[in-house]
């Protein structure tokens, strides 16, 4: 086996461990007054038939995941590495379809629990006022990026002349280059305009957590702001230099072999941030212990909720919310506001991806 196939079987088994146990461990880093998706009181939280389904899931999720990660891998030994790729690929996207079918048939098992329990859960709502929080980093901070996206402009005007008339222009997984492009300012001009969009993008999100709905547990609540746009930030600010590794590597500045480790190196990276904070911190930072924690109420809005996952309040000025299954942030579709705000994600997604033919 060559270090080629070593290097593709060890990032696709990162990612399959990444997004295995990320998937199966969810009912343990969400808030405690709810499971999978159904408002339930706090107190509840180790009721053995709660504790159960949580356990069933987690199961259930772990088994897929072993079976078709496994059996995808087995996949090297009969065909190429790029046909396993696209039968791994795709083995993911059918584990992502089983572990919504369990998640969907533990939370129709929570919702007869619930209806058969005399459990006391205020049903009245009360819509809190988005307002910015202090916990979150300043917008400022970003401007960070544009010192990452300058190193890339420069490195590309100081090295430009010297250049060959072909450059690498894509790497596969292996760090190999699959593709060439005739030299030209506008290929060279594509990698730091794509980093300005992306940069843009994680500063309008940090916005969004900055803005995003108060819960009751303010103090818990404001935390998990803190956290989540710091996080937001380092994601970004990896982003930022892994893309600037790669025009590098174009520019032929750094040697194509690092290419084979930035994949890697992102992975792991991420899988360490995830980590912590479903460990250390928990979905609306439900395992950081604040002053809050004897004042919190569990208020019963699952009406509000679509299968838990799609939240639509026409009542609720605000454009964000916590998830309820799940780390971050979702919109709320009863604002009108959240269509352009969808709007615009597709406007950069379909720039990002005209852009390499605008200035190819």
């Amino acid at each position: 086996m060559n270090n080629s196939l070593n290097f593709i079987i060890g990032v696709m088994g990162l990612s399959w461990l990444l997004v295995v146990l990320v998937t199966a461990f969810t009912p343990y880093f969400v808030r405690r007054n709810i499971c999978f998706g159904i408002s339930v009181p706090e107190s509840e939280y180790y009721n053995p038939q709660l504790k159960t389904l949580r356990r069933n899931y987690s199961i259930g999720c772990l088994w897929a995941g072993l079976i078709l990660g496994i059996g995808s891998s087995l996949c090297y030994i009969w065909t190429s590495a790029e046909n396993t790729m696209w039968i791994q690929t795709g083995g993911l996207f059918l584990y992502f379809i089983i572990s919504i079918l369990v998640y969907f048939s533990m939370r129709t098992k929570i919702k007869a629990i619930k209806q058969n329990s005399d459990w006391e859960i205020e049903t009245k709502t009360v819509a809190e006022i988005s307002e910015k929080s202090d916990k979150t980093i300043r917008t400022a901070w970003y401007l960070l990026y544009l010192v990452v996206i300058a190193i890339t402009v420069f490195a590309s005007v100081l090295k430009y002349p010297s250049l060959p008339e072909q450059i690498p222009m894509h790497y596969n997984i292996a760090g190999e280059v699959d593709r060439y492009a005739a030299k030209s300012v506008g290929t060279f001009a594509l990698m730091p305009v794509m980093q300005l969009l992306m940069g843009l993008l994680f500063a309008g999100i940090n916005l969004a957590i900055g803005t995003s709905k108060r819960q009751r547990d303010f103090k818990r609540s404001s935390a998990f702001r803190g956290v989540m746009s710091i996080t937001l930030f380092v994601i970004g600010f990896l982003v930022m230099l892994m893309f600037t590794c790669i025009q590098l590597s174009m520019l032929t500045i750094l040697n194509e072999k690092l290419m084979m480790f930035l994949p890697i190196g992102f992975l792991v990276a991420t899988f360490i941030i995830c980590i912590y904070l479903a460990v250390k911190v928990g979905q609306g930072g439900s395992r950081l212990k604040t002053t809050d924690d004897a004042l919190v109420n569990t208020v019963d809005d699952d009406r509000y909720w679509l299968g838990g996952f799609l939240y639509c309040n026409k009542n609720d000025p605000s454009l964000f919310v916590e998830k309820r299954f799940g780390m971050g942030y979702t919109l709320n579709f009863g604002n009108p506001k959240s269509l352009m705000a969808i709007g615009m994600l597709i406007i950069l997604i379909v720039a990002l991806m005209v852009l390499p033919l605008i200035l190819k």
